[in-house]
C-alpha cells in the first residue's frame, strides 16, 4: 500500500493541523490543513468541495454531541473520518455523555485515536473504543543545552478563560510568593490578564516565539492541570534535560498536584541546584527521544492512515 497522492483533509487545532499536514506531505499524501469551520454554515459551504474530494477526513480535536457539525459530517459522508482526541475535547465529550447527548454516528462510525493513554481510558468509560496514537513532536533530537547558572522556573497558564478552567491558577500564582528568591517566568498570559500586583520575581512574558531560547533559560517547567492531553511543552522540556513538574504521569517528570506537593518538589530541586547536584534530566530526555521520535511516529501515522484509506 502507498499513500502517494491520496487526498487527506485535516481539520481542527491549527498548530497540530499545520504540522501534521507538512509531515504527511513528505510521506506522499496530498494533505492539506483547513481551520475547522465550527458552526459557520457559510464556511462549511466554502469548504465542501475539499471535504468531498478528500479520501480521509482527519479531525484534530472534535465534538461528540448530536447535531454538531461533526455529527452532520458523519451523516453525509461515506468515506473514513478519523478523530484524534488531544485533551479538553475529551472532557467536553464526557460532559455531553452525561447529558445523554452523544451522537451514535460519531461514537461508532468514526475511527478514534488519542494522543495520551489516559484519554483512551476516559473514552472507554463512555463506550468509545479508541487507540493510543502519539503525535510526532518536532525538534527533540538536538543536544540538551547546559542548565543555567541561575535557577529559574517556567510556568504555563493560557490566556483564554475557557482553557484556564483546567489549570490550577491558585497554585501557579502562589508559588512565586512562596519562593521569593527564585525567578519565575510565566507564558503565554500577559501581565494584564493576571490578578495583580505580581510579585517582583514573576515575569509574565506573554506570547513567546522562540521557545528554544526560553528553554535554555530555565531549569524547571511546571504544568498544573486537572485535565490534559499529552503536553508537547512537557516533552520538549524533558528532551532538553529540564525537570518537569506535572499533574499527569510521564516517565522522567515529577508527578505532583496541589500546592503542597508542587512546592515540596520545587523546594527539593532548588536545594539540589544550590548544592551543585542538580544535573541534566537524562532519564526524561532518553524517554522522550525513544517514545516521541517524530520521524518514527510520522511513519507510523502514515501507515495507519494508509490502512484507513483502503
Amino acid at each position: 500500500m502507498t499513500s502517494r497522492g491520496r487526498r487527506l483533509l485535516i481539520l481542527g487545532l491549527p498548530y497540530f493541523g499545520r504540522m501534521l499536514a507538512g509531515r504527511l506531505q513528505q510521506q506522499g499524501w496530498d494533505a492539506e490543513y483547513a481551520p475547522h469551520p465550527g458552526r459557520d454554515l457559510a464556511a462549511w459551504v466554502r469548504l465542501a468541495p475539499r471535504v468531498a474530494r478528500a479520501e480521509v477526513i482527519y479531525l484534530i480535536g472534535s465534538r461528540l454531541d448530536r447535531r454538531s457539525p461533526q455529527d452532520l459530517l458523519m451523516h453525509i459522508r461515506r468515506r473514513p473520518v478519523v478523530i484524534h482526541w488531544v485533551g479538553t475535547d475529551v472532557q467536553i465529550a464526557l460532559e455531553e455523555h452525561a447529558r445523554h447527548n452523544v451522537s451514535a454516528r460519531l461514537a461508532e462510525g468514526a475511527i478514534h485515536w488519542c494522543d495520551a493513554p489516559w484519554l483512551v481510558d476516559e473514552l472507554r468509560g463512555i463506550g468509545i473504543r479508541s487507540e493510543h496514537v502519539p503525535l510526532p513532536i518536532p525538534g527533540l533530537a538536538a543536544g540538551p543545552p547546559p542548565l543555567p547558572d541561575r535557577f529559574r522556573v517556567l510556568l504555563y497558564l493560557p490566556v483564554d478563560a475557557f482553557d484556564r478552567e483546567v489549570f490550577d491558577l491558585d497554585t501557579l500564582l502562589r508559588l512565586p510568593r512562596e519562593f521569593p528568591g527564585i525567578d519565575f517566568v510565566e507564558i503565554p498570559s500577559p501581565p494584564e490578564t493576571l490578578p495583580g500586583p505580581l510579585p517582583p520575581n514573576l515575569e509574565a512574558r506573554g506570547w513567546v516565539d522562540d521557545m528554544d531560547a526560553l528553554y535554555r533559560e530555565i531549569s524547571v517547567c511546571v504544568r498544573l492541570t486537572s485535565h490534559d492531553g499529552m503536553s508537547f511543552m512537557a516533552a520538549e522540556c524533558l528532551a532538553r534535560g529540564r525537570q518537569v513538574i506535572w499533574t499527569f504521569p510521564l516517565p522522567g517528570a515529577i508527578l505532583a498536584s496541589g500546592f503542597g506537593e508542587v512546592a515540596a518538589a520545587l523546594r527539593d530541586l532548588a536545594a539540589r541546584h544550590a548544592a551543585g547536584t542538580l544535573t541534566l534530566n537524562m532519564e526524561g530526555r532518553d524517554y522522550v527521544l525513544e517514545h516521541f521520535d517524530p520521524e518514527r511516529l510520522t511513519r507510523e501515522l502514515d501507515q495507519r492512515l494508509s490502512t484507513v484509506a483502503w
